[in-house]
């Protein structure tokens, strides 16, 4: 039996050094709904509930290419369009690399669908695909929001993750954070998140990039305090068998009660459960919408509208 279960894969971080052209780049390019929590802070979501916590620092941290995210569109020819699109406005948005579009070889690491990468202006990286990829075709919903981005609004159908050793690895995702893990290829592992999070993990040996917290990755549980307690003691004592690194203690803070710690392979993870139950995205809605949060909202709007041409 895992020792955190039953859990859900909830969310993803990124770390950007300018958050007002971080978000206007997430939903008018990538077609993510966003918005701001606070002045440094901010969220973006997609159309299958998928949502990121994206902090502002002066130094993000840049990230090594098999820490990708997935955006899929319809097909292939929808890819090209997508290409030229993001291509005509590359310097506007700053974004640094962009690769022509090309079938994937799925002996890399498990994925073998028609797409292209592009590099953006923070040293995150981003795949752009046919809506085929190794979890099975994600729905697209018409005409969702953010309408008008280049990339239509859509899931994130997974992301990519660095390891040393797949067996280790797999054994952590399975048998400590009770992700449903299968093998993919030689070096790659698929890690269901149970309808939150898809991962597919990559062994890269010594190659590794080493991460930082504000890059984590979340595992949300329906519970209660007593049992993120629970389960912060039971990590303790299981601590080195899983080749935990570092354990922090259970804290309140963004809407959650959580533990983070640091894995063998340097990702970090946040075990937590939501205030009230209530995902952190909906909560900044709910106080936008009561007008609780507008101070921040107008100090990003106005950001924003200042690069915006």
């Amino acid at each position: 039996m895992p020792v955190v279960q039953p859990a859900r894969a909830s969310h993803t971080t990124l770390e950007v050094g300018d958050l007002a052209r971080a978000l206007r780049f997430y939903r008018e390019v990538l077609g993510l709904e966003t918005h701001y929590a606070s002045e440094t802070t901010g969220h973006l979501r997609a159309t299958n509930g998928q949502y990121g916590a994206v902090h502002g620092r002066h130094h993000p941290a840049p990230q090594p290419f098999l820490n990708f995210y997935t955006r899929p569109v319809v097909d292939t020819a929808a890819v090209d369009d997508v290409h030229a699109r993001i291509s005509a406005v590359r310097e506007e948005y700053a974004i640094q690399e962009i690769t022509a579009p090309a079938r994937e070889d799925p002996a890399k690491f498990g994925v073998g669908t028609y797409g292209f990468y592009l590099k953006d202006a923070d040293s995150n990286w981003w795949r752009i695909e046919e809506n085929d990829g190794p979890f099975g075709p994600m729905e697209i919903p018409p005409d969702a929001e953010p309408r008008g981005a280049i990339v239509p609004a859509g899931p994130i159908s997974y992301v990519m993750l660095e390891c040393r050793r797949l067996e280790p690895t797999m054994r952590f995702y399975r048998d400590y954070l009770g992700l449903d893990v299968r093998r993919g290829g030689p070096t790659c592992a698929y890690a269901g998140g149970y309808g939150g999070v898809n991962v597919i993990a990559v062994e890269v040996g010594d190659r590794l990039v080493p991460q930082r917290r504000s890059n984590h990755h979340g595992v949300m549980l329906q519970a209660d305090e007593a049992t993120i307690d629970a389960l912060h003691a039971a990590t303790a004592r299981v601590q080195e068998a899983f080749g935990i690194v570092r354990l922090q203690d259970p804290v309140y803070a963004h809407g959650s009660y959580s533990f983070y710690l640091e894995d063998q392979d340097t990702n970090w993870w946040e075990v937590e459960i939501w205030e009230d139950g209530i995902c952190p995205w909906d909560r900044m809605e709910t106080r936008l919408a009561a007008g609780d949060a507008a101070a921040p909202l107008r100090r990003g709007r106005r950001q924003a509208a200042a690069l915006t041409p």
